[in-house]
């Protein structure tokens, strides 16, 4: 039986800060996509013009594609990449086998939600502001790992961005609550940009399963390219091959 999965990165980045996790689950016998969402590769500005829903369509048109090649499809995806793996496990039309769901940000920080992006829709910010610069730091704590995530990602965040992201969150907690797929989390309890109380937010949200948890302790928000990078993909690999348990 052929496998395949879709491996999709993050906001801002590209599918090389997926790489060690692609290539892992390639040697275990994957048929690995990693598709390039809209206006990443390209420039700020065309990052700045694309809707949550271009972003969503790009992973579909990636399974769609997929299906033609295996007979199971999974998928893994980090930040950006984990909300639409759980929109295209919640598409009716689309079956996947298992999701992995790394860094998962159903909620951004409180400061974020409640005062700094608010201000960003007042028309005389809006002009001033239009991106955000990101704290590699954050991102990787790797000195190796933050020096490859710089190479592939862009060092700012469009604000526009932020409020497709923010859209893309509600519609993934809105229809959490039907989420049957088997789910793995994986989340770092140092993870500044996707605090670890999503944790807890997804559990209590997706009712009708109960996802495994693995808890990393040394890596930042991207910890495909962090000091765990290993551990991440070994336990992705093994959730993949074990077999479904029948209730």
């Amino acid at each position: 039986m052929k496998k395949g999965v879709i491996v999709i990165h993050g906001l801002t980045g590209a599918p090389a800060n997926m790489a060690p996790l692609s290539e892992s689950l390639a040697r275990s016998g994957f048929k690995v996509v990693t598709p390039l969402l809209p206006g990443h590769g390209t420039t700020l500005e065309d990052l700045s013009k694309r809707s949550w829903q271009e972003w969503q369509e790009k992973v579909a048109g990636t399974f769609d594609d997929l299906k033609n090649e295996v007979d199971e499809i999974f998928c893994a995806g980090l930040s950006l990449g984990a909300l639409l793996t759980l929109n295209l496990a919640l598409d009716p039309s689309r079956r996947l086998k298992k999701i992995a769901c790394i860094g998962t940000p159903l909620k951004l920080s409180p400061i974020l939600e409640k005062i700094a992006l608010p201000l960003t829709h007042i028309p005389p910010i809006r002009g001033l502001f239009k991106h955000s610069k990101k704290d590699w730091e954050e991102g990787v704590a790797d000195k190796i790992g933050r020096e490859l995530y710089q190479g592939s990602s862009y060092a700012k965040i469009p604000i526009h961005s932020i409020w497709e992201l923010q859209r893309l969150q509600k519609e993934a907690l809105k229809r959490l609550p039907e989420l049957k797929t088997p789910t793995i989390l994986i989340h770092s309890h140092r993870d500044k940009v996707a605090l670890p109380l999503n944790v807890e937010l997804f559990c209590k949200t997706a009712t009708q399963i109960k996802p495994e948890l693995i808890w990393l302790e040394k890596s930042g928000h991207v910890a495909t390219l962090d000091m765990e990078k290993d551990a991440v993909a070994h336990a992705i690999i093994r959730f993949f091959t074990d077999p479904v348990l029948k209730p």
